[in-house]
């Protein structure tokens, strides 16, 4: 799956730094004309009816931190496919033309039954939108260390503008909302999907950063002694084994915990970090969990799962 190789080199590239920036780039080697990479790949096909998304610029953000590894060489090998990747979605995933990327499908967003999607598709959501500003900023800094000085200005400016299109469209009401692409009627529900934008940290107003830890806090919606449940446990769709309504997932964490700490709460990111490690250790490497029992649920040895485990540990336990 073309979003789990992104943690699943993460949690390489400490180590064993080639074979995680292979794993990192293996689904550009697949990548098409348009700029699309396939949904996942194996040794005998690849499927292209769904996709999955672009955290590939904050991925790689993350390792380029962590390693020497990643030099001019493997910069240039990456700009081109990245600057592709992200202009598909704006090519391709605006069907109204507002300048903000939608999902056509759950699959899409790696969320597969969301809330977010609960009043149909294609489906404007905030956590898109955060994820191509990050990739947006990550090619700025390549293009300025390859010495496309020009380049680098302009994705830094469709970064900025991006971010305050994002705030405009999608901040109602204290509180990140998704809708409809088109007609943007705000979806049902209560997703932790729409806490992920917590990614752009500090680029973030501090109304919103406050409003965001906040809701992270909240015994009563989202924090359980495990972690982070993905639907509220107080929201009616709220489902123990609901996939993505309700169970605890490796991604979310990851990305949340992050998140948290660039929002500059390192106490609550350590604590979820904690959590989620005390889980898995007692429960194995499910590929979800129940958020109020910590029980595995669905496919019990998932790669990412194990991968989150240790970068987790590693950079919040020891």
């Amino acid at each position: 799956w073309s979003w789990d190789n992104c943690f699943n080199a993460m949690a390489l590239v400490r180590h064993n730094p080639k074979l995680a920036w292979d794993q990192f780039m293996i689904f550009f080697d697949r990548q098409d004309e348009s700029g699309l990479i396939p949904d996942f790949v194996n040794d005998k096909y690849e499927l292209w009816n769904c996709n999955k998304p672009p955290i590939h610029g904050w991925t790689l953000a993350w390792m380029m931190r962590r390693t020497d590894f990643i030099k001019e060489t493997q910069l240039r090998e990456v700009y081109g496919p990245l600057s592709k990747w992200t202009e598909w979605w704006f090519t391709h995933r605006d069907q109204d033309g507002d300048g903000i990327p939608q999902y056509n499908h759950g699959n899409d967003s790696g969320w597969d039954n969301s809330t977010a999607f609960n009043n149909g598709i294609p489906v404007e959501s905030p956590d898109l939108a955060a994820y191509l500003i990050i990739q947006m900023e990550t090619l700025a800094e390549i293009a300025g260390l390859l010495g496309l000085t020009e380049e680098s200005s302009q994705w830094r400016q469709r970064a900025d503008d991006t971010l305050e299109r994002l705030i405009r469209h999608f901040w109602k009401d204290g509180r990140f909302t998704a809708c409809r692409s088109g007609t943007h009627e705000v979806s049902e529900g209560d997703s932790l999907l729409l806490f992920v934008p917590i990614l752009l940290g500090r680029r973030l107003p501090e109304f919103i950063r406050t409003a965001l830890l906040e809701g992270l806090r909240d015994e009563n919606r989202f924090l359980t002694s495990n972690g982070w449940a993905t639907e509220s446990v107080s929201s009616p769709y709220y489902k123990p084994d609901g996939y993505w309504r309700g169970p605890i997932w490796a991604p979310s964490t990851m990305l949340l915990v992050e998140g948290v700490a660039a929002a500059g709460d390192n106490e609550l990111a350590t604590e979820i970090a904690e959590r989620y490690c005390r889980m898995v250790s007692l429960s194995g490497m499910a590929e979800n969990f129940d958020a109020l029992t910590g029980a595995g649920l669905r496919d019990r040895a998932f790669t990412w799962t194990s991968s989150v485990f240790l970068i987790l540990g590693h950079e919040y336990t020891l």
